[in-house]
């Protein structure tokens, strides 16, 4: 009879649509709960709900990383979201996988993963652990946070923000105190697509391995129901069927290439989330400065076109360039020009116009040098370092990383160093033209409206050159544009992404070859420095002005690459650098046992329980039911060691359900305590301890040709037992739900105590899994007595002064 004061009832609230996925936080009380309409929300142990979210494809898979700080979402486009548990944001998305993700495990490494010298791995032997101590002993430290300073601010998002001269240049990114923690371990991220796909990558989603089920298993199709890894991340367990009436299956995959090696692959892994996350940067200050050239440039076409209508209305054959200069030659005002400056334009919209310009400059300057270009030094030192690992011998035996690759990619950002560099220096110049050409045109207006004889009278001739060679040059051709990767016409938001498409994959191929030499770019460098004094020069000329502007313009960086058609290509070599270490890891992947586990089941859990002293020991437990049997099966396997060898052996029990139950749903619990879901006369919530069911040793020779029901139920029956353990009454607490209808899943956290019911119509229930109602209202009740004493004695005590 299951006792209703069993657990302590939290919470019975109602949901606005029917729950379809639950997971508990490891580390918080909180409850991630999928919805049947697509949403998912986030809720204290109060039922207080944080925030929610709605992606943009159906949820279909949940975990959370084992420190409780994001939540993994898998969607059915195959995509995955990591969730920020304090705001639900966004933090990283990719499509590991083309079809629906449909299961997902997170595991973090039992040792610490950090530090020179450090173990390569637990329980690695042979020519493979002396490989991983040997790779490890290279395992220089990172020296970026020593070198550097922490990462530029994220881009405002206004412009007013960017816009407020040269002076504040390098000054925005004092507020950052310390670089962001990094994790100690390497977690490996598991996920399983519906048709078979399996990706293992790190918690940056840096791909670790991606391998085909099917082909691994020997099968034309796969269906993965559930995901576990083993905390020494040497053994992956898969429960798969071919087809929906085909038996379960419980195959255990050898991870050995990525346990033994995990923290060379968790320095891989950090190094290249930093990467990333600094390309990221590139791009979005690169994406945000060709907005703001953009949009200065659009203000001052504007204006130009309005001139050149004007002239046309007038009958003027030429072009707004050469009306300018007639006016620097002679003077002479004319009168499209004069209708320009004084009615359409006027002294404000002058003002106005040339603000717009100068904003503009210092709002591309500022991003230059206080996000793009400190990024870019930083980048371009990380793949130094890494190319510096990569042509360790045993280091590229373990992560796959090419040193010609990883060098290509290293060049690739000291030229888009030196790019952002000649680019800096080109808006200066082309800002102090602007100021020079408005303020000149200012002048003009004034005296054209105190009715000079002579607007040009006492103006400098050291900017009137100035004036001409910019009406020759920055007038005529934006000179900033093109370097910046912008559009024509000014808009530079659509073409900050990625240039020219055939630009971008030369640049990467230039890139993954190894592009030439250090000293080849050096020479680059100087190459484009003579021809820059040249122009100089050429300047000083009374008729070099227009040559010396064409020759700054053709020396900009030795090629017709913009910043974004080089970001575009240094990009996709970095991709290709990486992408190494999946195609090393991938092969070594193998199945090290497989064993049937019955028909396919209603019920499902699988997962490593901690058997140890050490935090690597761990079992394989497994747990299976099905609809309208009478009886559960579970199974564990006898190796806590979590390697990758074969199997010592597996025990199985058999537990027969009292009655007509059968069960809803089932759940792994601590200690290796099952929790079920049971359906009958009346819904109950029970927990089963593993000493209250019989085990009994599976023969490994036999499992080949019988599943592991029929194998455990006729083990069982010689053994004189029956076909299973009969329901321990005693020995399980449980208690009776207050609907009659309960429905999977069924969420249980191991370490917070704690448990979800979807139960009724649209109803959920939390109950406390460690303390009893009836243990709570005794300690209650005597709580009550001992005030009522207390209140007793206090009536019988004499006041005092009363005397």
């Amino acid at each position: 009879m299951a006792d209703a004061a069993a657990f302590t009832q939290l919470v019975d609230r109602g949901l606005a649509c029917e729950g379809s996925l639950a997971a508990w936080c490891p580390t918080m009380d909180l409850l991630a709960l999928a919805t049947a309409d697509g949403q998912l929300h986030l809720h204290r142990l109060n039922w207080q709900r944080l925030w929610w979210t709605s992606p943009d494809a159906p949820i279909t898979a949940l975990e959370w990383r084992p420190d409780g700080k994001q939540l993994a979402v898998g969607l059915e486009d195959g995509s995955v979201l990591l969730l920020n548990t304090e705001d639900g944001e966004v933090a990283q998305r990719a499509r590991l996988l083309p079809d629906a993700l449909v299961a997902i495990s997170w595991t973090e490494s039992a040792a610490a993963s950090g530090g020179t010298g450090s173990t390569a791995g637990p329980r690695s032997s042979g020519s493979s652990g002396g490989e991983a101590a040997s790779a490890s002993g290279h395992l220089a430290e990172d020296r970026t946070r020593r070198m550097f300073a922490p990462p530029p601010p994220a881009v405002p998002a206004a412009a007013a923000g960017l816009a407020v001269g040269y002076a504040t240049c390098g000054k925005h990114g004092t507020g950052v105190a310390a670089w962001p923690p990094e994790p100690a371990r390497l977690a490996v991220l598991a996920c399983a697509s519906a048709a078979g796909e399996l990706v293992l990558c790190t918690s940056a989603l840096f791909p670790l391995a991606t391998v085909r089920l099917p082909q691994l298993l020997g099968c034309p199709a796969v269906s993965v129901l559930r995901l576990a890894t083993a905390p020494s991340l040497q053994q992956l367990a898969v429960c798969w069927r071919e087809d929906g009436g085909s038996p379960l299956r419980l195959s255990t995959i050898s991870l050995q290439a990525v346990g033994s090696h995990a923290p060379q692959l968790h320095r891989l892994a950090l190094a290249a989330a930093q990467v990333g996350s600094l390309l990221e940067g590139c791009r979005a200050s690169l994406a945000a400065a060709c907005k703001e050239w953009g949009a200065g440039q659009r203000e001052f076409e504007e204006s130009r076109r309005r001139l050149a209508n004007l002239m046309s209305d007038y009958g003027s054959t030429g072009d707004p360039a050469s009306e300018l200069h007639g006016l620097l030659t002679t003077g002479a005002v004319g009168g499209a020009l004069q209708q320009y400056l004084t009615a359409t334009l006027g002294e404000p919209g002058l003002k106005k116009l040339a603000r717009a310009v100068d904003a503009a400059v210092c709002s591309v300057h500022n991003l230059l040098t206080d996000h793009l270009q400190p990024q870019l030094e930083q980048l371009a030192f990380r793949l130094g370092e890494l190319r510096g690992l990569a042509l360790c011998l045993p280091w590229r035996r373990v992560t796959g990383l090419q040193p010609d690759q990883v060098g290509g990619a290293e060049q690739t950002a000291l030229r888009l160093l030196m790019l952002a560099e000649t680019l800096r220096r080109r808006l200066v110049a082309a800002g102090a033209s602007y100021r020079t050409f408005f303020s000149w045109l200012l002048i003009i207006l004034r005296r054209m409206q105190e009715d000079a004889a002579d607007v040009l009278a006492g103006y400098p001739r050291s900017h009137l050159e100035s004036v001409s060679d910019f009406l020759s040059g920055q007038f005529q051709q934006d000179a900033v544009g093109p370097l910046l990767g912008s559009t024509e016409g000014g808009s530079g938001s659509e073409g900050s992404g990625g240039g020219d498409a055939s630009a971008a994959a030369a640049a990467a191929g230039s890139s993954s070859s190894g592009g030439g030499s250090m000293l080849d770019v050096l020479m680059e460098v100087l190459g484009r420095q003579a021809l820059v004094q040249a122009a100089d020069s050429t300047a000083a000329s009374p008729t070099g002005g227009a040559a010396a502007a064409a020759v700054i313009l053709d020396s900009g960086s030795g090629s017709s690459s913009s910043l974004a058609q080089l970001l575009a290509g240094l990009d996709a070599a970095c991709s290709a650098a990486f992408d190494r270490t999946s195609a090393v890891i991938s092969p070594t992947l193998a199945v090290t046992s497989s064993l049937s586990l019955g028909p396919s089941p209603s019920g499902l859990s699988l997962g490593y329980i901690p058997t140890g002293s050490e935090a690597a020991d761990a079992s394989l437990v497994a747990a299976a039911a099905w609809e309208g049997q009478q009886h559960v099966l579970l199974l564990r396997s006898t190796d806590s060691s979590g390697s990758s060898r074969e199997q010592e052996g597996s025990e199985a029990a058999v537990l027969l359900l009292p009655g007509s139950d059968s069960v809803t749903d089932l759940a792994l619990y601590k200690e290796g305590r099952l929790a079920l879901l049971l359906a009958g006369s009346a819904c109950r919530l029970a927990l089963l301890p593993p000493d209250a069911v019989q085990w009994v040793q599976l023969p490994p020779d036999l499992l080949a040709e019988a599943d592991a029901l029929q194998l455990a139920q006729m083990l069982l029956e010689s053994a004189g037992g029956g076909s299973g353990t009969a329901w321990p009454e005693e020995a399980a607490r449980q208690r009776v739900l207050p609907y009659p209808r309960a429905q999977a899943p069924l969420a249980v956290s191991a370490s917070r105590g704690v448990g979800c019911v979807l139960a009724g119509t649209q109803r959920v229930v939390l109950y406390d899994l460690e303390e009893d109602e009836a243990e709570e209202e005794e300690e209650e009740a005597e709580g009550a007595a001992a005030a009522g004493e207390d209140g007793m004695e206090s009536d019988y005590e004499t006041p005092a002064g009363s005397m």
